[in-house]
């Protein structure tokens, strides 16, 4: 039913079609909640070793469902666009956080599935411990970053296409600060709480640690490719095959750290990775514009 009212109100103008897009989202939240709850319970008459929280994939969608109607009331309240302003970006990536939080939290850990410290959490931690974390996150994402971006540049000249833009044109100093702190703060902690902290958990109690990291890693590009928008179908197919090829290697790494280290680690990768395309991007984007000479 939420489906069906989700393609209805694509299609119908406002304001009603704004009113019977909110239904829809509200209907496909209602349905993915109950389904995860029904998980829950089903799942408590499995052995202790097994996970009894509910799919990692049910959880996605609850997600994707809050941060759309958030995004769509931002829009309504006036917030600016995400895709062309810093102060927008900073807003969504702010409400992904929370939507990721929120997720994690009722079905995770209310639920009793799991807890901050088996999810990689180090509660009460030391700060060498800290401070090891994320010099293991940064250095490993440091030599990963060169050889994702040469395969990125390499695919994109084969499919001739491009990595969709994730971060607004930035003008200034005070933009490239907002952008960094949504896209190389706010957004890996929430990614990687369910991404590693949840679903790689999930799947490391009942496949074990090669079966989770692989299942972990492919769940973690197929979400990515769920933000792709393009133009035509064609220009579409080939920015998924791109984000899959180039999400793959980053997600294989942030399992790899959580598995080895934990959250904090995976976090302070994820973050290096994003830090640094988003001062590359920035200083792309502010280069000044050289003119061939006149005559």
């Amino acid at each position: 039913m939420g489906l069906g009212l989700l393609f209805i109100a694509l299609q119908t103008p406002p304001p009603v079609g704004g009113l019977l897009l909110m239904a829809a989202l509200l209907t496909l939240a209602v349905g993915f909640a109950a389904a995860a709850g029904y998980q829950i319970v089903a799942r408590r008459s499995r052995p202790e070793s097994a996970f009894h929280g509910a799919s990692p994939l049910l959880l996605l969608g609850i997600q994707l469902v809050i941060s759309v109607a958030f995004g769509i009331a931002w829009l309504v309240l006036g917030v600016p666009d995400p895709s062309g302003s810093a102060i927008g970006f900073l807003v969504i990536a702010l409400t992904l956080l929370v939507s990721y939080f929120l997720v994690v939290w009722i079905f995770g850990v209310r639920s009793g599935a799991v807890s901050w410290r088996d999810m990689g959490v180090p509660v009460p931690a030391s700060a060498s411990r800290l401070l090891g974390d994320i010099g293991l996150g940064v250095a490993t994402m440091l030599v990963v970053w060169p050889l994702v971006t040469v395969l990125t540049a390499l695919l994109a000249l084969t499919l001739n296409s491009r990595p969709p833009d994730v971060v607004p044109q930035v003008q200034g100093g005070f933009d490239i600060l907002l952008t960094a702190i949504g896209a190389a703060f706010l957004v890996p902690i929430g990614e990687e709480l369910l991404f590693r902290g949840y679903a790689l958990t999930a799947w490391l109690r009942d496949r074990g640690p090669r079966s989770a990291l692989v299942r972990s890693t492919l769940f973690f590009a197929f979400a990515h490719v769920l933000g792709v928008t393009a133009a035509t179908f064609d220009e579409g197919v080939r920015q998924a095959v791109l984000t899959v090829v180039v999400i793959t290697p980053v997600g294989a790494t942030l399992g790899w750290l959580f598995l080895r280290r934990g959250l904090v680690a995976s976090i302070a990768g994820h973050a290096t990775f994003n830090l640094i395309g988003v001062l590359l991007i920035a200083l792309a984007q502010n280069l000044p514009q050289i003119s061939p000479p006149a005559g």
